[in-house]
């Protein structure tokens, strides 16, 4: 098409149609009735499936005409994931679409526009959480370990995509005023959607390599970027996502890379919160008593320990030093009684001398060589990668050894 006008045009003629097909469907007072018939779900599927294609073709000429396409069809999805809930493939032809559209309009939309996507994509989330859709028993999942499985679980994959795509207004917004105008608060809506959707993610599910992979994504961008929105999660949320952490240190190393970045962003909120007489994670960093009476370490000395261990004894690709010294450098200035301790500990259990001293002089060096400072800075992270190099490569033969 040589103009906008000519490919609005052209998308509207082409679609105009299948939205009308679909709202005159969604408004039949007979639909519950119906809804269930072969010809009904295969009617809905054609129609999801090709608005999708059309929606995951949006460019800057046909951006506009598409985003009328979404609209016109938004209060239809929602009956539709009510009616539908039961049924599997409708329920993921939906999400794909809401993902397909938001991703392709969600940079283009005035904050007016936003705020009713955002809606939108809120009440998608409640509705898929109330169904307790997507939330599979961990005897069966435990069962199922080939890729091929994973497939069952491709509609938390679209709720985790549709949170990213969500994200990605805060990264590139070619609207005319801030989204901020209209009340908005992009981090809050997707740390609300993380609270809504991590129920549904058991330890088991994570063992899925492309769920796995998205989710730890989007987690690493929130911890990265909106470290404090995750103070305001509910206990119970904010301890799944910290054991999701944990367990990610243990899986491949482009996850491991994700889970330092995450754990490098609540490590230096938290040291930069309190550097400033704030509270930074508060309760969430600090030991406590549970219910048997038994001290629990805060998380940043559970990370400290896992990290540390993961660094020394553990086999892990070299790519992985750097987030690894950009995650342990905040995590020991937040906890240095502890670093201190665990570093004393090291020393003691070495029998021979020469290591012992070797261990000592390497322990010094790692925080106190090339002039390494306190501050939480491009440089002192720089410098600070070198030391933990060296400190390895020093280190790490003989106590693999012993």
């Amino acid at each position: 098409m040589k103009t906008p006008e000519a490919s609005s045009q052209y998308v509207i003629n082409l679609t105009n149609h299948m939205a009308a097909n679909l709202v005159e469907l969604s408004s039949r007072s007979d639909l519950k009735c119906v809804a269930e018939q072969p010809d009904i779900i295969l009617l809905v599927s054609c129609l999801l499936e090709r608005l999708r294609g059309a929606a995951s073709a949006t460019e800057p000429r046909t951006q506009r005409a598409i985003y009328e396409m979404g609209y016109s069809v938004l209060n239809p999805l929602l009956m539709f994931m009510e009616v539908y809930k039961h049924e599997s493939t409708i329920v993921y032809l939906l999400l794909r679409f809401v993902v397909d559209w938001v991703d392709g309009q969600i940079i283009y939309l005035e904050a007016c526009e936003t705020a009713i996507v955002v809606g939108f994509c809120m009440r998608v989330l409640q509705l898929y959480s109330s169904h307790n859709i997507g939330k599979i028993s961990l005897s069966i999942s435990s069962s199922l370990r080939s890729e091929a499985d994973t497939e069952r679980y491709k509609d938390l994959r679209a709720v985790l995509q549709l949170l990213a795509s969500l994200c990605s207004k805060d990264l590139v917004d070619f609207s005319s005023e801030p989204i901020e105008a209209q009340g908005i608060n992009i981090c809050q809506v997707v740390y609300m959607g993380l609270h809504i959707v991590t129920p549904l993610i058991s330890l088991d599910l994570l063992k899925y390599p492309k769920l796995c992979h998205d989710y730890f994504s989007l987690l690493s961008h929130m911890l990265e970027v909106y470290p404090e929105m995750i103070t305001q999660l509910n206990g119970e949320a904010f301890v799944h996502i910290i054991k999701t952490l944990d367990f990610g240190l243990s899986q491949d190393a482009e996850v491991v890379d994700l889970c330092l970045r995450a754990i490098k962003g609540l490590a230096s909120f938290h040291y930069k919160q309190k550097s400033a007489g704030e509270v930074g994670l508060g309760l969430h960093a600090s030991g406590y008593k549970d219910q048997t009476g038994n001290f629990q370490e805060g998380i940043l000395s559970q990370f400290l320990r896992s990290l540390l261990q993961f660094l020394l004894f553990e086999d892990y690709s070299t790519d992985l030093v750097g987030s690894a010294a950009d995650a342990l450098l905040p995590l020991i200035l937040c906890e240095q009684s502890l670093y201190q301790k665990l570093g004393s500990e090291l020393i003691e259990k070495q029998c021979d001398t020469g290591f012992r001293s070797r261990l000592t002089n390497a322990l010094q060096s790692l925080t106190r060589s090339n002039s390494l400072s306190s501050t939480l800075d491009r440089p002192n992270y720089q410098k600070f990668r070198k030391n933990l190099h060296n400190f390895l490569t020093e280190v790490r033969g003989f106590l693999r050894k012993i």
